[in-house]
């Protein structure tokens, strides 16, 4: 099921809606945000090699080999990459 979720980005201070697949793992949607952040920001924004997923709703960053879904990420959830 597709998902919109607002991810914050410290480093800019920006907010971004993105549509995310709440089947794919957490490691693969911070990949994706990523790739969206970047583009949309014309690869003005870099992220280091450690980013982590923190989700305000459940106030804990989310481990990279679950999926959205069984990571208790629901649709209209903010997020974090730290």
């Amino acid at each position: 099921m597709k998902i919109l979720a607002e991810v914050i980005t410290p480093g800019n201070g920006n907010t971004y809606e993105i549509m995310l697949d709440d089947k794919l793992t957490v490691g693969t949607v911070k990949e994706k945000i990523i790739e969206e952040i970047t583009s949309f920001e014309n690869g003005y924004i870099s992220f280091d090699n450690d980013v982590k997923l923190f989700s305000l709703t459940l106030r804990a960053c989310l481990p990279d080999n679950r999926n959205l879904r069984k990571a208790g990420v629901r649709g209209g959830q903010t997020m974090i990459l730290l």
